[in-house]
C-alpha cells in the first residue's frame, strides 16, 4: 500500500530504478504454505524484470492483484521505498480444518471459505468428512469448531468430526479408540461438558479402549457401548 507517499513524492519517485526487491512472507501462525521464492517466481511471471525497472514502469497494484489469485495468499502488499527498494508483504491463508469430501480434499479458512491444499506444506488441523459442502453444514461447522477452539482440553482432544446424510455428527479423539456421537448440531455445549465429566470421572478409571462408541445425544445421559 502507498498510503505514506503523498502524490507529490510518488511523482518524485517516477525515474527511481528498482534496486532491490524484498520479500517477507507471515509465518507467525506457523503456516508455510508459500515463501518468499515462490512469491519471487510468480512476480517473475508477470514481470520478466523488475531490477533496473523504474517505479514508472512496475504496476505495483497489476502484481498485487495477481499475487492474491494464490490459493493459499490471503492477501499481499507491495509498496515502493525512495532508496530503491521494491517491498512484497504476504499474508497466507489460515485454515481450520481440512476436509475430506468424496474423493476431493481442501481448506476451509477462517471465514469458512475453501481454498485448495500446497504440494509444499500440509497444516496440521482439524480434519472434517462429508458427502459434499453445503451452506447448512459450513454453519454447524464453525460453530462446532468455535466451541473446540474455546476448550483447551476438547483442542487437544478431538482431531476430527464427521457429518452423516441427516447432519449429525461424530467427533473421534486423540487417545481413545471410540467414536463420540453428539446427533443434531443442539445443545453442544452441555454434550461437551457431559463428555469432559464422563472422561475425568469415567473413562480415566476403566480405561480409554474400554469402549467403542460414546452415546451423548440423550438428555443428562452418557450411553456407551463396550468393545
Amino acid at each position: 500500500m502507498l498510503s505514506f507517499l503523498s502524490w507529490t513524492s510518488r511523482e518524485s519517485l517516477n525515474d527511481v530504478a528498482c534496486q532491490k526487491v524484498e520479500i517477507q512472507v507471515d509465518t507467525e501462525e506457523g503456516l508455510f504454505f508459500v515463501d518468499a521464492e515462490m512469491v519471487g517466481a510468480m512476480l517473475l511471471e508477470k514481470e520478466d524484470s523488475i531490477l533496473g525497472k523504474t517505479y514508472e514502469d512496475i504496476n505495483i497494484y497489476l502484481l498485487e492483484e495477481f499475487l492474491d489469485t494464490h490459493p493459499n495468499i490471503k492477501k499481499a502488499e507491495l509498496y515502493l521505498t525512495i532508496d530503491g527498494n521494491l517491498c512484497v508483504d504476504v499474508k497466507q491463508r489460515k485454515p481450520i480444518v481440512r476436509v475430506f469430501e468424496e474423493n476431493d480434499s481442501y481448506y476451509l479458512d477462517q471465514e469458512i471459505m475453501q481454498f485448495s491444499l500446497s504440494e509444499k506444506y500440509s497444516a496440521r488441523v482439524l480434519q472434517v468428512y462429508w458427502s459434499e459442502i453445503t451452506e447448512e453444514r459450513k454453519t454447524i461447522l464453525a460453530s462446532v469448531v468455535d466451541l473446540i477452539d474455546a476448550d483447551e482440553f476438547l483442542k487437544a482432544q478431538i482431531t476430527a468430526i464427521a457429518f452423516d446424510e441427516t447432519d449429525e455428527l461424530i467427533v473421534y479423539p486423540r487417545v481413545g479408540d471410540h467414536k463420540i456421537i453428539l446427533g443434531e448440531a443442539q445443545n453442544l455445549v452441555k454434550k461437551f461438558e457431559k463428555l469432559k465429566v464422563f472422561y475425568r470421572h469415567g473413562l480415566e478409571k476403566v480405561g480409554w479402549d474400554r469402549y467403542s462408541h460414546i452415546n451423548l445425544k440423550f438428555k443428562d445421559q452418557v450411553v456407551c457401548t463396550k468393545r
